[in-house]
């Protein structure tokens, strides 16, 4: 008796583990096919609301690229044609591709939208009916596309020549061009404030700039702290292998903050030299040395006015944004090499002013360029020539 009922214990015990099996089995299979459906109708969501976003994201930048150069110019600094020509260039040179729901016209369209204007990505997002997450991924695959243009957009500087007509430049034989540093904000980590600091207590990087005389940069090296002397960021300029190279017997025009030496030719110190000591009621130059200063503030201008157009160009330079340091860098590299392209591409650049100078005068020595007796009687001997020049008109 005890044995049969044993029996029909355990065949009862094997009857409920089949069961539950089955169960669970049977479980299992509508929940995939629950899911299935659900997978289906999601897929069928999307297709619909992508067709019904697609006549409107054209609509939208059909009406920045397409419609008039005013409009384009406004949202992307550049006219309709520079801008198809930048989107050629960035897809047969820097490899820009059209992705499955987005072309290239519209990641660049974005990408100089958020530049020139500082637009935060959740504004972006809304223009042109995108997600926050395809804004982001457009903009830093169009950031990479600009910098692999760099070997093709800067200038290689070229020497004013003895027939130059320019009467800014004409007494500056194989001047390459100008150079200076400029701040831009950033935003960085409280424990790296200290270092960003400027003279002014702005937290901002130190940028050097090289330009020639037509307003195009040749050089550009971002990322220097902001307490960083100029003296140091020329000096890390000049040893890099791919830095900043001068050409025997071509130089730069400079401020009084660097050493008048081999390669860098700076004003005299003491005495007049801003462009705004001339202006007004100032008297004209009283001796050779103010001559000198102030034809030279005139050439050397070219940087500052360089610089104005940068920032007047590229709104995101004029505030600090909320990219990493190294990202915000490399952005001020690329809008340097936009701006170079804009220059190239149009031949009449509506933002393009005389920008005066705003820089304070630097009395800090540049300890990177050796001053040298020969270097210095070649510049008085310069000053006297303009000197004599100018007594005889």
């Amino acid at each position: 008796m005890n044995h049969q009922l044993q029996s029909d214990i355990e065949c009862f015990i094997i009857l409920e583990e089949i069961l539950c099996q089955q169960f669970l089995v049977m479980f299992i299979f509508l929940f995939m096919v629950i899911h299935g459906i659900s997978i289906k109708r999601n897929r069928h969501v999307i297709r619909y609301l992508m067709s019904s976003r697609v006549p409107k994201i054209i609509s939208h930048l059909n009406g920045i690229v397409q419609d008039s150069d005013t409009s384009c110019i406004d949202k992307l600094r550049m006219d309709r044609n520079s801008f198809h020509t930048l989107v050629l260039l960035t897809k047969e040179v820097g490899g820009l591709t059209d992705s499955k729901y987005m072309s290239s016209s519209e990641k660049l369209a974005m990408f100089l939208n958020i530049l020139a204007h500082h637009e935060k990505n959740r504004s972006i997002k809304v223009d042109y009916i995108r997600s926050g997450w395809s804004v982001s991924q457009a903009f830093n695959e169009c950031l990479k596309v600009i910098l692999k243009l760099a070997p093709l957009l800067l200038v290689n500087p070229k020497p004013v020549l003895e027939d130059e007509l320019d009467d800014r430049w004409r007494w500056f034989k194989g001047c390459l061009g100008a150079l200076d540093g400029t701040y831009i904000q950033i935003r960085v980590p409280s424990k790296d404030k200290p270092r960003y600091t400027t003279r002014k207590r702005e937290i901002a990087t130190n940028v050097l700039g090289v330009c020639d005389k037509n307003l195009n940069f040749t050089y550009v090296l971002p990322g220097w702290e902001g307490s960083t002397a100029d003296s140091r960021v020329l000096r890390n300029a000049i040893t890099r292998t791919n830095g900043l190279k001068i050409p025997e017997g071509n130089y730069y025009l400079c401020d009084g903050g660097y050493t008048n030496g081999n390669g860098f030719l700076s004003p005299y110190r003491g005495y007049r030299y801003w462009l705004r000591d001339w202006q007004g009621e100032n008297p004209p130059p009283q001796c050779r040395e103010e001559l000198f200063n102030m034809k030279h503030a005139r050439a050397r201008n070219a940087i500052e006015r360089t610089f104005g157009l940068l920032k007047g160009h590229w709104g995101i330079l004029r505030s600090p944004s909320w990219y990493s340091v190294k990202i915000h860098n490399r952005i001020i590299s690329a809008c340097c090499l936009i701006h170079n392209f804009i220059c190239r591409e149009m031949e009449v650049n509506p933002l393009e002013i005389d920008v005066e100078e705003q820089v304070e005068y630097q009395q800090d020595n540049n300890d990177v360029v050796e001053s040298s007796q020969e270097w210095t009687t070649w510049r008085d001997e310069l000053a006297q020539s303009m000197w004599n020049a100018y007594l005889n008109n």
